[in-house]
């Protein structure tokens, strides 16, 4: 996971959050701020890795007062709770608020300028 400047995005690495979250997608998040943000379940979060130096991005499955338990939504291929425990809230970054969306653009072809007929050959 990457981020972008100061304005509080992210991009997403890996599949362990398909399909919700894809490999690539940019999420926007407000950061976290403890005794003031209020965390949820189901809501996804950025969040210090307990055991490693990276980040993850997860989603809750439960909240207690000082921790939480968070899982990928592919469970297959995620790094979540089930492998390293509870994430103690002043690991959390941030909550994801939304992601970007990009257009399909596998139907758009650039051709050519070709004089155009009503007449087909």
């Amino acid at each position: 996971m990457f981020f972008l400047g100061l304005r509080k995005t992210a991009f997403v690495n890996g599949d362990s959050m398909l399909p919700t979250l894809k490999a690539g997608d940019i999420v926007f998040f407000k950061k976290y701020k403890k005794n003031k943000s209020i965390l949820k379940n189901q809501q996804i979060v950025i969040f210090n890795h307990p055991l490693k130096n990276k980040n993850l991005i997860k989603r809750i499955n439960s909240v207690n007062q000082n921790n939480i338990e968070v899982l990928g939504d592919n469970i297959e291929f995620s790094e979540d709770s089930n492998k390293f425990g509870l994430i103690n809230n002043e690991k959390i970054i941030g909550i994801v608020t939304s992601k970007l969306i990009f257009p399909k653009l596998k139907n758009f072809l650039i051709q050519k300028n070709r004089s155009t007929s009503l007449n087909p050959k």
